[in-house]
């Protein structure tokens, strides 16, 4: 299709200053986010256009919108934007729909890889149209990509009618500034003039211009729909204009001026609610001059031509098309509907006959209740749930119109869509009562974090059920509730409700949910290793765990890692983690992530677990509850503390707290206390950690909590208690870590070093050496937990040098000073270093390796360390979700700062770190 001729380009100069300033930003390689908001009709779309053209060449424009609207799909913009954009084989592979359900993780993946080749012929020009249309599982996908960004030449522009709301769901309403937000208005008197006289080709009264002005807050669309309404012949007299009262009146009276063939067309688009061949366009207006009706309304600024294989053209705004919609006279709505119902086929004639039913209609509701049970049978719950909601408008029996709106409201639930099904609460809220609406509100609350809350509503719908013989309802919402009893800590409570479900339903993913309730039941009562046994039944191999086990593989992965095998934890843990889990579960992604980074931090691994954290948290700012966020700052407190950063541990202790007062059950505290505890441990303050913990563990109500997270803090409470003389107290706690059932070294190792804690505090230094010696010789069964063997050998050079062996103490401080400084453990390395000082040992530099690493940030350390291992630049990008060019800028930044001459030296440094 021909270009047609435009208008000029009106205003707007600020605006583009921001976006020119923010462009050469980015192709410094600073990425930037520019949000654009405004009214239906500013001009956002406009002004991002007009950017782009006049960039020219410069930067490569990737676009993402909501077309044809189908938000009611998960990832349904990101799918397109990945077929559309030309996405490489590397973001194929991490999102492949025949292999995998979609997750933000995975779907984030692929646009970091998109936007990432992208840029290899230069920046880009990322812009999100109209997203406040854009479903919220794509905004979290994109969100997160974003987040992770490091050195991309990437402008990204998000036009949305809903800033605050839009930035939210994308997980980045902390991260943007002030000045990273452009508020379009309408224009003032000058540009309305210069708007006017462009459309028209003539001069007009100032008078009348500012009456227009003030009629249309300078909204370029009123303008522009005032303007075609009078044929550009305003009367004289202002006080004498006749506009429309309304956006949809302005934009009808406009419309009206066009000739019939046009009108036809534009209000055919809006009928379709997106973009249309004129092919098809011919065929739904039966003429087969629609090429040539479309050009004459292109050139009018009424619509615009799609870049496709066919001519396809679409309206020119979001707000045009709902003003149009709305100025149709229902009647021929409705027959227009119908007309592309007859010709189009399912899903989209169902979503016609929908919108042109003017009574119930039973057949069509059970067409779509029979379209949603296939679609849920095959696994995909969105559509099956965008059928029910559809059946739930128009069903005439005002029971199977509730049970559909609930049985949606489930199916968004199940399948992580959390925030589209909280959209429908009011709706449920409204609602008659009955235990359909109970569950569906239960639900709602788990998504929410408010799970007492979940706990009652499903408690009522479970009996409920069961007092009206609804066994196989019953189940289910048993195994619902058995999952918000376990993240309450009732353990029998949980093994009673996972029991019933079992008893009463033969469904997998409703047994496969139970079956994980049941194991975390029995882990809060008798411990991880307790938990683990009845998880015995699932495949070894984690790739082979049915989907509908995805919940008690994760748990799986957590006890291991709570009884000791690290490494088979973190196995489980990383396989569930890129899964989309089937079946309502309290562990996603994140908790199995943050699961998984404790074991990366016992097993010294601390440059993984905080690559885990940074993906952690960038998949909870996007789609994480509230306890995902508690958990996470735990950890970045614990982490920080250990590594000497103490304000920014208690900061992130701070941010805990707040999300501990919010919650509306009081388990939170104990992880709170342990996890101060903890960073006071770090500290050396062992008075401080016996009046955080010590109290804590003994209350009943943490009884179960305090079992089954033991290895954690029971170790050092220990340790503490032996340090500051109350030796009675820390063999109670020795007794049970003894009668902790171990799979692995982690067990046997903190029960070594507590016994050489207790043994120190004794008096008794050849025992406490012997103590201390059996923690180094634990064979590394499950993965050696370095973190505690480097403590345990700290302290055998402390009682050694007490014992006046100063060559021996010199050597296992040696070893645990390396060991601290390849973690990056600064207070311990000091403690170390002290000592060897005090024996007059040299201070020099162990191994270039070592301190070369205290030159480089975190992300810097990441890459480097995998440059170490062999990995290639894109391997090293998909394992730490950047692009390409991130990689090689982390790289060039390390070469310059260094003087290393290339990527062999590089490895040849960090392989010569000690430990």
């Amino acid at each position: 299709m021909k270009e047609s001729p435009g208008h000029r380009f009106i205003g707007r100069a600020d605006e583009l200053r921001i976006l020119r300033q923010a462009a050469r930003d980015a192709v410094r390689e600073s990425p930037r986010i520019v949000v654009v908001s405004g009214m239906a009709g500013m001009g956002k779309t406009a002004l991002v256009d007009r950017f782009a053209e006049e960039a020219g060449e410069e930067l490569t424009v990737v676009r993402a919108s909501d077309a044809p609207p189908k938000t009611g799909l998960p990832f349904f913009t990101v799918t397109g934007l990945l077929a559309d954009g030309g996405a490489e084989p590397s973001a194929r592979r991490r999102y492949d729909p025949s292999r995998t359900q979609p997750s933000v993780l995975s779907m984030g993946g692929a646009v970091i890889d998109l936007l990432g080749s992208s840029q290899e012929t230069g920046p880009v020009l990322f812009v999100l149209d109209d997203a406040h249309r854009i479903d919220p599982e794509s905004l979290q996908a994109i969100g997160f990509a974003l987040l992770r960004q490091g050195a991309e030449r990437v402008l990204t522009v998000i036009c949305t009618q809903h800033a605050a709301r839009t930035v939210r769901d994308m997980g980045m309403a902390d991260l943007l500034s002030e000045s990273d937000h452009i508020e379009l208005t309408g224009f003032g008197p000058s540009e309305t003039r210069d708007f006017v006289e462009d459309r028209t080709s003539r001069p007009h009264a100032g008078a009348r211009l500012r009456s227009l002005a003030v009629w249309s807050h300078g909204n370029p669309l009123f303008l522009e729909a005032a303007l075609g309404a009078f044929g550009g012949n305003l009367p004289e007299d202002p006080a004498t204009i006749r506009v429309p009262a309304s956006l949809s009146e302005a934009v009808g009276a406009w419309s009206r001026t066009f000739p019939p063939a046009g009108l036809a067309i534009l209000n055919m688009l809006a009928v379709l609610d997106a973009p249309a061949s004129v092919p098809l366009l011919s065929q739904l207006l039966g003429s087969d001059r629609v090429g040539a009706d479309a050009e004459a309304l292109v050139e009018q600024h009424a619509a615009v031509w799609v870049p496709d294989g066919v001519p396809t053209l679409r309206l020119v705004h979001a707000g045009q098309r709902d003003a149009l919609y709305v100025a149709l006279a229902r009647p021929e709505r409705n027959r227009m509907h119908l007309r592309v119902a007859a010709l189009l086929e399912p899903p989209v004639r169902w979503r016609h006959q929908v919108a042109a039913a003017e009574t119930y209609d039973a057949a069509l509701a059970a067409e779509l209740r029979d379209a949603a049970l296939c679609e849920a049978q095959t696994g995909h719950a969105a559509l099956a749930a965008e059928y029910l909601l559809a059946s739930s408008e128009i069903d005439p029996d005002g029971e199977r119109r509730q049970d559909d709106l609930v049985a949606a409201v489930r199916l968004q639930v199940t399948g992580g869509q959390y925030r589209t099904a909280l959209r429908h609460e009011e709706a449920l809220l409204r609602s008659a009562a009955g235990p359909q609406r109970d569950e569906a509100l239960g639900l709602l609350s788990l998504a929410k974090g408010k799970d007492s809350r979940a706990c009652s509503y499903l408690r009522r719908a479970l009996d409920a059920f069961a007092a009206r013989g609804d066994l196989a309802d019953a189940a289910c919402a048993a195994s619902e509730l058995g999952v918000a009893e376990g993240f309450l800590g009732l353990g029998q409570q949980s093994l009673r409700t996972a029991e019933y479900a079992l008893w009463h339903t033969p469904d997998e993913a409703v047994r496969g949910l139970a079956q994980a309730n049941l194991a975390y039941g029995h882990a809060l009562i008798g411990g991880p290793a307790r938990g683990l046994r009845h998880v015995g039944h699932l495949p070894l191999v984690p790739s082979r765990v049915p989907a509908t086990r995805t919940d008690a593989l994760i748990h799986r992965g957590t006890f291991r890692g709570l009884s000791g095998d690290l490494t088979g934890a973190v196995g489980d843990l990383t396989a569930a983690a890129r899964r989309r889990s089937l079946g309502v579960s309290r562990i996603s992604s994140v908790s199995a992530l943050t699961h998984s980074i404790w074991c990366h931090f016992m097993l010294g691994e601390w440059h993984e677990a905080r690559r885990n954290l940074s993906v952690a948290l960038d998949i909870a700012h996007t789609s994480g509850r509230p306890a995902d966020f508690f958990a996470l700052n735990c950890f970045i407190a614990v982490l920080h503390a250990f590594s000497g950063r103490f304000d920014d541990a208690r900061a992130a202790l701070r941010e805990a707290l707040a999300l501990e007062s919010s919650a509306d059950f009081a388990r939170p505290h104990f992880h709170l206390a342990a996890t101060r505890a903890v960073v006071e441990f770090a500290a050396g303050d062992y008075e401080e950690v016996v009046a955080l913990i010590g109290p804590v563990v003994d209350m009943p109500v943490n009884e179960s909590r305090s079992r089954l997270y033991a290895v954690r803090h029971m170790p050092l409470l220990g340790v503490a208690y032996a340090r500051t003389g109350a030796t009675d107290r820390a063999r109670s706690v020795l007794r049970g870590l003894e009668a902790a059932e171990p799979h692995g070294a982690l067990l046997p190792v903190v029960v070594h070093w507590l016994r050489g804690a207790i043994a120190a505090a004794d008096g008794d230094p050849e025992a406490a050496a012997r103590a201390y010696g059996e923690v180094l010789a634990v064979a590394p069964d499950g993965g050696d937990p370095v973190v505690h063997k480097a403590f345990a050998e700290e302290d055998l050079g402390v009682v050694l040098l007490a014992a006046g062996d100063p060559e021996q103490a010199r050597d296992h401080l040696s070893a645990a000073e390396r060991v601290f400084a390849r973690l990056g453990a600064e207070p311990s390395r000091q403690r170390c270093r002290t000592l060897l000082d005090s024996l007059d040992v040299s201070s020099a530099r162990a191994a270039d390796g070592t301190y070369f690493c205290d030159t480089l940030s975190d992300r810097e350390r990441d890459v480097a360390d995998l440059v170490a291992r062999g990995w290639t630049n894109r391997e090293i990008a998909a394992r730490l979700y950047l692009s390409v060019k991130t990689v090689e800028y982390h790289l060039g930044n390390i070469y310059t700062r260094n003087g290393i001459k290339g990527r062999r030296r590089l490895r040849d440094l960090m392989q010569s770190r000690p430990g």
